[in-house]
């Protein structure tokens, strides 16, 4: 039965090496000393000289031991034999398939601890793709890390992702946005909240530290899930409208004028507004923003308008769509496709990008987003952060999430880990929030 050898090892890199100081080993006979010389007899030379042979080969010995024992210190090799055993076809396609994979596992994977410079955030909740076929592998599963997300517990039951706790690292309460656990949820405007209470996003970071951002989705803009990357109100049901909205601004009001949602690079997603004209009057009234401080931008009517090469040149873009565009093949692709063209830039930038779970999408077209971006940044992979969070759960069961990470500091992505950890993950691997470089070494990462 013929058979090879499965050699499987991981090795350390180690820079540098063991180095021992030259030893001075003519101390007999030729001694430098300003003492009276004496005559020694030919056997007492013998007898020097062979002892001094055997300390040199004794340290020389030594030294090499101490190189082996240093230069191999935590590498595991192991030696499996593996036999060829004639298998039906049927069988062999999957020893030969497991085969590979147990030797990708093998394989070393070195930890990225660079500042990512750049990140994608995909997210796609509450079974809002349609799962890939069995044989087709999405290409976050080639991701080299891998950890669980746990879901909010209240009342003692688990309860859906909330993005408060997602985007923001804390926990609030129901039915707020963009708050701590110190604000209930309002029924009336009772006047102006204390900010002291507000939660910070990754989007704020990242724009505090002076990186791109964006936000991009297949579905409804001013929700409770996205706005939370913008937003800060005691009641989600605020959306259009609110009972004061100078004193409790609604979420429209929050993306288009709030300190975070006017400084938005991109914003692309449907705004399905209640009023005739609102969809109209809102691009006005960012338009004229972008007017008054002189910034190039784009404003797209139809999805494939962000595919202009002309984008790579704005500053700004706003796409504001129907169900009916949103609906389309590929639609969710061009959305991050065109995003990419605007937030490309030395600084870096943020990029979250949502499939809503209202909203029927194949999990292929996300499959296509994540590869296009890989594709798009394949100059910078080393600096980017690619994340996908995904759960084939229905809302509000309390499954488990699994994210996918690549790039820089995606080793810490590891275990179960509770929903806040993700908005200080990226804080730490991106360097933004408390996590923020000092201005002057910003300003030195971003020029090199």
């Amino acid at each position: 039965m013929a058979r090879e050898e499965f050699s499987i090892a991981t090795n350390d890199i180690v820079e540098g090496g063991f180095h021992s100081e030259n030893q001075q080993h003519d101390d007999c006979g030729n001694s430098r000393n300003n003492f009276p010389k004496r005559k020694v007899g030919m056997g007492c030379n013998v007898l020097c000289v062979g002892i001094l042979i055997a300390i040199v080969l004794a340290i020389v010995l030594l030294c090499i031991g101490f190189i082996v024992v240093y230069e191999n210190e935590g590498q595991v090799v192991a030696k499996v034999e593996l036999f060829d055993i004639d298998l039906p076809p049927e069988q062999t396609i999957w020893f030969d398939a497991n085969l590979a994979e147990l030797r990708n596992a093998f394989r070393v994977v070195e930890e990225n601890k660079k500042r990512a410079k750049n990140v994608i955030l995909f997210i796609a909740l509450d079974s809002a793709a349609q799962t890939l076929h069995a044989e087709t592998r999405p290409v976050w599963e080639s991701f080299p890390h891998l950890a669980l997300l746990r879901p909010s517990v209240q009342e003692g039951a688990r309860v859906s992702f909330n993005p408060t706790s997602m985007f923001s690292g804390i926990e609030p309460r129901w039915h707020t946005i963009g708050f701590d656990s110190a604000v209930a949820p309002w029924d009336n405007c009772d006047g102006v909240l204390n900010c002291t209470h507000c939660a910070t996003s990754i989007l704020e970071w990242a724009q505090s530290a002076g990186r791109l951002t964006g936000v991009v989705t297949n579905g409804e803009l001013v929700q409770p899930f996205l706005a939370a990357l913008y937003a800060h109100t005691p009641n989600a049901s605020w959306q259009y409208t609110s009972p004061d909205v100078q004193e409790c601004p609604d979420l429209r009001s929050q993306l288009l004028s709030g300190d975070t949602g006017k400084q938005l690079n991109v914003i692309a997603g449907m705004l399905n507004c209640p009023d005739e004209f609102c969809r109209e009057a809102f691009a006005a009234a960012w338009e004229s923003e972008r007017l008054n401080e002189g910034t190039s931008y784009k404003l797209a009517t139809d999805v494939k308008d962000l595919l202009d090469s002309a984008l790579d040149d704005r500053d700004y873009a706003l796409g504001l769509y129907d169900q009916r565009m949103l609906a389309e093949p590929e639609a969710f692709h061009d959305l991050v496709v065109g995003a990419l063209k605007i937030l490309k830039r030395p600084e870096g930038f943020v990029l979250v990008a949502v499939a809503d779970p209202k909203v029927p999408i194949a999990a292929s077209e996300i499959d296509c987003a994540v590869k296009v971006t890989l594709q798009e940044l394949s100059a910078v992979l080393d600096d980017t952060l690619v994340v996908v969070v995904r759960s084939n759960a229905h809302e509000g069961d309390g499954s488990f999430a699994t994210v996918h990470a690549t790039g820089p500091m995606s080793h810490l992505l590891h275990r179960v880990h509770n929903q806040t950890f993700l908005a200080h993950f990226i804080s730490y691997a991106a360097r933004i929030g408390r996590f923020r470089d000092a201005g002057l070494t910003n300003f030195i990462l971003q020029m090199v």
